[in-house]
């Protein structure tokens, strides 16, 4: 079997470092917000990698157990991670910020539905499932819709779908329809601006 590094390290009250991470990230999971922090100072007064190491578990939680019932938690754990950097290890304001990013997360309604479909995505493709390019997507953008004779009209109608559609209150739409019908790429003016095919 295949151990986490962090197996082989004590705390500095003598626990395994990799039992502490866990006993964390289920506290936070389980809204035990005191016992959550007082996990996380254990990691902190360890070392500066086990500091580093918890804010690693905070920003992964944001998302993998927050995900959509706290959308701005990933922000803000994000936001005090950096404020944090700017303060030595051993300054006594560094501790209020994995305190704080605790409470958030902690105290967050909890959903876990990302890191499930990541993990169906994950196994389905070890088990030998591969994509297939959907018939949308060969477009104006591809060499293969180019090909295929499929332009700025052709995107306009299939490649620019969304859903949902947000309710808007502008034309902006429907007037540019409207300039693909009379617009050809080969009649424009002299000195338009010619965009790069590629995009990095």
């Amino acid at each position: 079997m295949s151990y986490s590094m962090w197996a082989e390290i004590k705390t500095r009250n003598g626990f395994a470092a990799d039992e502490i991470i866990s006993c964390y990230q289920k506290a936070v999971r389980r809204s035990m917000v005191e016992e959550a922090c007082e996990y996380a100072y254990e990691l902190y007064i360890t070392s500066p990698q086990l500091l580093d190491k918890l804010w690693r578990r905070i920003l992964t939680i944001s998302v993998e157990d927050i995900g959509f019932g706290n959308l701005d938690a990933a922000v803000q754990v994000n936001a005090l991670n950096e404020m944090r950097k700017n303060y030595p290890y051993d300054d006594g304001d560094q501790p209020m910020y994995f305190i704080h990013a605790t409470r958030i997360l902690a105290e967050s309604t909890k959903d876990r539905s990302s890191d499930y479909l990541k993990n169906i995505v994950i196994k389905s493709f070890a088990m030998g499932k591969k994509v297939e390019v959907m018939d949308v997507a060969l477009d104006k953008h591809t060499k293969r819709g180019q090909e295929m004779g499929r332009g700025s009209k052709h995107f306009f109608e299939e490649g620019t779908k969304v859903i949902p559609q947000l309710k808007i209150d502008n034309d902006y739409r429907e007037r540019y329809g409207k300039i693909l019908e009379v617009y050809k790429p080969e009649e424009a003016v002299e000195n338009a601006f010619v965009y790069g095919k590629d995009q990095f």
